[in-house]
């Protein structure tokens, strides 16, 4: 698999954002977006430098044994001294690209952590989506000279990834496959061995990142590599127009509340005109100024 970190910031962007007061967008480069069409994912190495791998790990690992330990607002893979990886300009970079230019049009609606060493028994290949679809969530389209991809999924990889050694398997193109589908129950059996010779997977050093749409047919696979575990935080984006998985219990209202105002918006609802018009009014109570009838926040 193609592995890139290849890619510049856009002085409009970096502007554009400051002045909302988030952060800057780091776009994908012509490549990346030639890359990821095709294939429907990307690897991107070295995203994160050690000073945030190091954070990002240490709050993981007390998440996960320890949530007891934490302020009921950090109770969550993605916030507290980690919810920088919510909107990170790698991140945004991407969503913005293949889900929605505009950053209030994107959806935060799943996370979980993956942990796995050799230990685990659990046999972790169960492929599934795959083939073109109408779902909104899992569809995939190119129109009017960009991509329109749907529910996109962000892997932070936070240990070494060895490659065929328990990353996340994927098959290149089957967002787009014409002959087959899973929706439909056509896929065909055969295709799902590990040794059917359509899988793809990688490998990457800590602190990498993996993006990939949610209509590639994919699986976990079990972890082999005895010189480290797995920990990766998954997460799940989508347009804000619809909603794919249940809300994740981890990200509750207190857990949301605790965000920065900016971040808090990824989780509004799947309700644009309702978000549009929360977001005026509570713009207008910011600057002072009074509501008119009807409004509310």
């Amino acid at each position: 698999m193609n592995t890139l970190n290849t890619a510049t910031i856009s002085p409009d962007s970096v502007q554009t954002e400051q002045n909302q007061g988030v952060p800057q967008v780091q776009p994908m480069s012509d490549y990346e977006k030639f890359l990821f069409d095709p294939k429907g994912f990307l690897v991107i190495p070295n995203v994160l430098t050690d000073e945030e791998i190091e954070t990002v790990r240490e709050h993981t690992q007390t998440y996960v044994k320890k949530p007891e330990s934490l302020p009921e607002h950090h109770r969550s893979p993605i916030v507290g001294p980690v919810e920088f990886l919510i909107d990170h300009p790698r991140v945004m970079g991407i969503l913005q690209e293949v889900i929605d230019p505009r950053r209030e049009r994107i959806r935060l609606e799943s996370v979980f952590v993956s942990r796995r060493s050799v230990e685990n028994t659990n046999n972790q290949w169960r492929p599934h989506v795959g083939g073109m679809n109408l779902d909104p969530s899992l569809s995939y389209r190119f129109h009017n000279g960009r991509i329109y991809g749907g529910m996109t999924r962000i892997v932070w990889e936070l240990n070494e990834v060895v490659k065929g050694q328990g990353g996340t398997c994927l098959v290149p193109g089957s967002h787009k496959a014409n002959l087959a589908s899973a929706q439909d129950g056509t896929w065909p059996q055969q295709a799902d061995a590990p040794d059917s010779g359509v899988w793809e997977t990688y490998g990457c050093p800590a602190g990498s990142l993996v993006v990939f749409s949610e209509g590639v047919r994919h699986t976990g696979s079990n972890w082999t590599n005895p010189s480290n575990p797995r920990c990766a935080i998954l997460i799940a984006y989508n347009h804000v127009t619809v909603r794919f998985h249940e809300p994740k219990p981890c990200m509750n209202p207190v857990v949301i509340g605790g965000l920065s105002h900016p971040r808090q918006k990824f989780f509004g609802d799947v309700w644009i005109l309702g978000n549009d018009r929360r977001n005026k009014v509570n713009k207008k109570a910011a600057n002072g100024e009074r509501q008119t009838e009807g409004e509310q926040p």
